[in-house]
């Protein structure tokens, strides 16, 4: 398999070594990342659930438990954008094209990798869609 990415990066100036042999490496990154994700998950189900048994008598605590039960749904959100993101670096180091960005084909460079191991955008296509220039 690491063969694929020496083959894929020969064209591009990224070190295609560096990348293939730190494969093993950013998918134990992933797994303890969706491992964490999925631990919040269960336990803010269990917050919610017991917040919600509770018997509120004051309208000030009634009002802060809503706020945080819509604080967790937000995170939530957040959270289960970077799970998506994780289940699509898993399949991209399935097929052989982790560490290539899915916009324009281009190297994602190792220390982006090593700081978001499910970045699916090299730098420059990343700020192209922050900003809302990049095309579909």
């Amino acid at each position: 398999m690491h063969g694929m990415y020496r083959r894929r990066y020969a064209k591009n100036a990224e070190e295609p070594a560096n990348i293939a042999a730190h494969l093993d490496s950013f998918r134990q990154s992933l797994e303890e990342k969706r491992r964490e994700l999925v631990d919040l998950y269960e336990h803010d189900v269990r917050v919610g659930q017991e917040s919600s048994d509770e018997n509120f008598d004051d309208i000030v605590d009634r009002a802060n438990n809503s706020f945080n039960r819509e604080l967790m749904f937000l995170l939530s959100d957040t959270e289960r954008e970077v799970l998506i993101r994780i289940e699509e670096a898993f399949e991209r180091l399935d097929e052989g094209s982790y560490g290539c960005c899915t916009y324009c084909s281009g190297p994602i460079s190792l220390a982006r990798l090593r700081a978001l191991p499910w970045a699916r955008f090299c730098i420059d296509c990343q700020e192209s869609e922050e900003r809302g220039a990049l095309e579909e």
